[in-house]
């Protein structure tokens, strides 16, 4: 999409793990017995009835448009630009305005008054799930951007200060022009931080500044970052990237080298430095130190964020519902596997995992996964690890989404802070690869979709189909199904706790103290449950994907057993899943009930 928010946004999928909780703080619940992307399209206001484009050539040219805002988004997306007659005009990360996002708004409702144009029924079967695809993101970005100042480019983990060190990282060379383009591409960021700054001096002015506890953490995490310039992340793997590259003589490779060096010291590290100065200043400016709900419209924002993120059409107040539902039933089984099994609890503490090595984790994985899931081709991949500079802050896990026309650009990333447990690193590897983010992205891609659908990604789907596949990890780890039913139901109550947290914190004005007294009833301390407090407030909207996705997944699977019976198969029920791709669930479920349908006319 074209992004004033945040080059390459939806371009990859993290893995956001709450940093107060560890897995044997989580066992105590035996006590008791997740800024917005835009769409945009270059028709003005009035055009769209005369404009003489197909839906498909609208589609299309909607596309374009937006990936082509910024360089970062367009690299991210396309692998090889030129195969689809697209250029790099001006190397760029595009710009971050609050004028950006007003002018939005008369393009995005543009684009819906084109969409709606046309002749739904005229249109086949894909072309009306990219219909509605299209028209719900829209429509879900409209309401959004009716909040001015409201979105937040920065956060802890998944700001975009946290994010752009790895995205530049991982700015894949395919051909010589991309080393030049790079090397442009960072001398950007000091104009695209001096338009973060601006942008925060005015949500300041507009009392709608960040708490100052997380700015200090956001100061902290730059400090960190460029802490020892020389050692920095993005020249350290540049050296190591480039010096491996086909076709450079040792000369260029020297010359490539001092380059970026140059460019990171002299564009990279002052660009953190005005972001720090800029947020130290700022320090003081925030009349609410509490969540969204502190806000005058917070807690309607957070209601158009929640549905945005998750993809879900339930309410703020139904979401709570369904998730205290989903604690209380996971609770309520604990404690019954507990009664059954006095000795459950101490086989939960000394579960022992397959491996704890990433790499065979994932081929066993990959090879557990065939009986419940689709064939896939082999599929190339790389394990890394997250630079130290960014341990602190970044999440347990991440995987890169590859480019649309590039599968084979794999990468999973390994959050080695000691904070972060490596007890269940089989569970999250099947979160980020089989049949996690890595299996999903590259079985969707490989059913040929069209190049929006693979801009329009639901956080709600991929994060959703993450955890899905994180607790189905349970049953592919060679427990027996009550231990593995076991520790699915405790991590779902965790995962719920935390989505009824991020309620109670951004849409009833909980503080610190209620969400200390809401954790000690299912027995976590207060410092842990102060460290959750202070995560939800950096960051709005991280942790509903999990949970509502995750949710909405079992509340189709259930709907589908129901249906079927007897006939009701896992493997044809996650073929549908992934063959329909990321999209809001009210959609998927209109094309799962069709689905059903058919499958009763063959029976």
């Amino acid at each position: 999409m074209k992004q004033w928010s945040k080059p390459g946004a939806l371009l990859r999928e993290f893995r956001t793990g709450g940093r107060g909780i560890r897995k044997r703080a989580a066992a105590l619940l035996l006590a008791v017995s997740m800024a917005a992307a835009l769409c945009s399209c270059s028709s003005a206001p009035g055009q769209e009835e005369v404009s003489g484009q197909t839906f498909t050539e609208f589609i299309d040219e909607l596309w374009r448009d937006n990936i082509t805002g910024d360089t970062l988004s367009l690299h991210y997306s396309l692998a090889h630009p030129e195969n689809y007659n697209i250029s790099v005009e001006e190397v760029t990360l595009g710009r971050y305005s609050q004028e950006e996002s007003t002018a939005s708004v008369e393009e995005n409702e543009a684009c819906i008054r084109q969409l709606k144009s046309y002749d739904y029924d005229a249109l086949n079967e894909e072309e009306q799930l990219i219909y509605d695809c299209t028209l719900a993101a829209l429509e879900a970005n409209s309401r959004l951007i009716a909040f001015p100042y409201y979105a937040e480019p920065l956060g802890p983990v998944t700001g975009l200060q946290a994010e752009l060190p790895i995205l530049l990282a991982e700015y894949h060379f395919y051909s010589r022009a991309d080393i030049d383009t790079y090397l442009e591409l960072l001398k950007c960021l000091p104009d695209y931080f001096s338009d973060i700054a601006a942008y925060e001096r005015e949500k300041s002015a507009a009392g709608l500044f960040m708490s100052d506890g997380t700015a200090d953490e956001i100061i902290d995490q730059c400090k960190k970052f460029i802490a020892h310039p020389e050692e920095n992340l993005l020249i350290e793997h540049f050296n190591s990237v480039i010096a491996s590259f086909d076709g450079l003589t040792t000369d260029e490779i020297t010359l490539y080298q001092e380059q970026n060096r140059e460019a990171v010291l002299t564009h990279v590290i002052p660009a953190y430095e005005l972001l720090i100065e800029t947020l130290t200043g700022l320090k003081g400016t925030s009349v609410n130190e509490k969540g969204l709900s502190g806000f005058p419209d917070g807690a309607a924002y957070f209601e158009a964020l929640a549905q945005y993120e998750t993809g879900s059409s339930m309410t703020v107040r139904q979401m709570k519902k369904r998730l205290a539902s989903a604690v209380k039933t996971a609770l309520v089984s604990m404690s019954a596997a507990q009664m059954a099994n006095p000795d459950i609890y101490n086989q939960y503490l000394n579960a022992t995992y397959p491996t704890s090595d990433p790499t065979e984790g994932l081929e066993l994985l990959k090879e557990a996964i065939r009986q419940d899931f689709p064939a896939l081709a082999d599929v190339d991949y790389s394990v890394k690890y997250v630079h130290k500079s960014l341990q602190d802050y970044l999440s347990p896990a991440m995987y890169l989404i590859p480019p649309f026309d590039d599968r084979t650009n794999n990468n999973i990333y390994i959050n080695q802070n000691p904070d972060y447990s490596s007890d269940g690193i089989f569970t999250t590897l099947a979160h980020e690869g089989y049949p996690g983010h890595l299996y999903q992205n590259v079985y969707y891609l490989s059913t040929s979709p069209a190049p929006i659908r693979h801009l329009l990604r639901t956080r709600g789907y991929t994060e959703g189909w993450g955890t899905y596949a994180e607790l189905y990890g349970y049953e592919l780890a060679g427990f027996n199904d009550e231990l593995a039913a076991f520790l699915q139901n405790n991590m779902t109550a965790i995962l719920c706790l935390y989505g009824l947290s991020e309620i109670g914190v951004h849409s009833e004005g909980w503080g610190l103290s209620e969400t200390v007294s809401f954790w000690a009833d299912y027995g976590i301390d207060e410092d842990t449950a102060s460290n959750i407090y202070q995560d939800l407030v950096a960051e709005p909207g991280v942790y509903l994907p999990y949970c509502i996705g995750y949710l909405e997944f079992i509340d189709l699977r259930k709907k589908a057993q129901k249906t079927l019976g007897d006939s009701f198969s896992y493997l044809e029920f996650h073929t549908f899943l992934l063959k329909i791709g990321p999209a809001p669930f009210d959609i998927i479920e209109k094309h799962m009930d069709q689905w059903l349908e058919n499958i009763g006319k063959n029976a």
